[in-house]
């Protein structure tokens, strides 16, 4: 994520009487306070790691209640967390009604316990009392029409708190998404209807702007770039990677520079993730080929190049790359088997070399698609295959309702090629490849899917529940 922890608003609840009766007495008052800090300490502990905290002053009233929301909406926080360390009137949840219905707000059913004690006391019923009015506001919350994310559990156990980790995370992501810049050069594919999409209800629902980058203004950029650059990229292009007999000095020479002019329109534009209609009959006939180079600086930038001018499939690749900060390849799935639930996903065009597995390489090649076309350079582009280890595989149409995502996981197998001449992954899908072919046939996706190497399934289905977007998972 770049260095950037998304930033966790935490509220704790007691009740007044707590602070009127249990604290007013000197027999339980410093029992009753050192459990109630010890137990806060320890959430607040969990979470910093991963998490800025904003950590509001526990709330025992409805004028508290009143100075946490503002609080919160001063401090622009990603996300809410509202955990009821021990029993408290469910009243103050009122104040919060227009931050849960604006924040990813996540109530913790919330226990201090890993295992219930056989028998209690009666400072241990208060210490464990957060849960009578985490029930409370179950009902609070329906009268309300306010659906927040639930997390169960006891500090001491990991699943409750990954899992406001993974929330919180997706709610950082769901904030950036509003500030992210979209590219689409030249324009849409018209061989594929299947990626358009609705750019207000992109704007409206996820929060990506578009903007439109001409062949022209490609072409103009790209004879900006100084020599130098140029050659820096093709002696770097030399280094790391084999040569295929049939590319030319020249070859390379062009591929480069058109892959550094698109480059500098992207982080001159300030476009995030480019849709590059790579099939577009002007993009070649202009330059004679598409950019399919990736310059170092650009590989290791939080900006992302999508394929065929699929503004969704972009979309998913940015936020993949905001959930994990890792490189994403934009694919199509070429084949799969049965017997092994293999799939080989991949695509023709620009892809990011630190996906590929080293000990396979990357080769230049002469770009597959483009070596009958009458152009007199058909440029060059990459084949690799993608490196082994865990990845998330997600889905971005456009649907009556908006936009869907699908998301699953798999195991990228590295090691062999297995598509000539194309940067690829050979993926062991998690479901079967019949049940995923069939729920793709039930629900419908486009031919387009973004991958990454981690596992952030759970924050895509929290991303796309915050963002108002069906999420069909596995």
């Amino acid at each position: 994520m770049e260095g950037r922890k998304p930033k966790l608003g935490i509220v704790f609840f007691a009740a007044r009487w707590f602070e009127e009766v249990v604290l007013g007495n000197e027999k339980t008052a410093g029992l009753f306070e050192r459990f109630l800090k010890e137990d806060m300490a320890r959430i607040v502990d969990l979470l910093s790691d991963t998490c800025q905290l904003v950590i509001c002053p526990l709330v025992t009233s409805m004028t508290k209640a009143r100075e946490a929301v503002r609080q919160l909406l001063s401090d622009d926080v990603d996300a809410v967390l509202l955990c009821f360390v021990v029993w408290s009137e469910d009243e103050y949840l009122l104040a919060f009604q227009d931050v849960m219905r604006i924040r990813p707000t996540i109530l913790w059913a919330y226990t201090p316990y890993q295992r219930a004690p056989e028998k209690t006391d009666i400072m241990t019923l208060f210490r464990n009392s957060g849960i009578v009015a985490t029930f409370e506001v179950f009902g609070l919350l329906r009268r309300m029409g306010i659906k927040l994310f639930q997390v169960t559990g006891s500090v001491l156990d990991e699943k409750p708190v990954n899992a406001i980790r993974k929330i919180a995370r997706a709610a950082m992501v769901r904030s950036r998404l509003r500030e992210t810049r979209l590219g689409v050069l030249p324009y849409r594919n018209d061989q594929m209807i299947v990626t358009y999409v609705d750019e207000f209800e992109l704007y409206a629902k996820i929060g990506p702007s578009v903007d439109y980058v001409s062949v022209l203004q490609l072409q103009k950029a790209s004879e900006g770039i100084e020599p130098q650059a140029v050659e820096q990229l093709v002696s770097w292009v030399k280094s790391n990677c084999s040569i295929d007999t049939r590319v030319s000095g020249d070859d390379l020479q062009r591929s480069a520079r058109v892959s550094l002019g698109m480059e500098s329109i992207m982080e001159d534009r300030g476009i995030d993730g480019l849709a590059l209609s790579d099939l577009n009959p002007e993009l070649h006939k202009v330059l004679g080929l598409r950019p399919c180079l990736y310059p170092e600086s650009l590989a290791r930038s939080n900006r992302v190049v999508g394929n065929e001018g699929d503004l969704g499939g972009t979309t998913a690749m940015v936020m993949l790359q905001r959930l994990t900060g890792l490189p994403v390849m934009f694919t199509e799935i070429f084949n799969y088997d049965r017997e092994t639930n293999v799939v080989v996903a991949g695509h023709a065009g620009p892809a990011n070399y630190l996906l590929a597995d080293e000990s396979c390489g990357i080769t230049i090649t002469p770009d597959y698609e483009l070596m009958d076309a009458t152009s007199e350079l058909s440029g060059v582009w990459m084949e690799f295959v993608g490196k082994p280890g865990r990845v998330t595989m997600v889905n971005c149409i456009g649907v009556p309702e908006g936009f869907q995502f699908t998301v699953l996981g798999g195991e990228s197998l590295g090691v062999n090629l297995r598509i000539e001449g194309y940067p690829h992954c050979a993926i062991r899908l998690d479901p079967g490849v019949e049940d995923f072919i069939r729920s793709n046939a039930d629900h419908g996706v486009s031919h387009h899917w973004a991958v990454v190497h981690d596992d952030v399934q759970d924050e895509v289905e929290y991303l796309a529940d915050m963002l108002g977007c069906p999420c069909i998972g596995f």
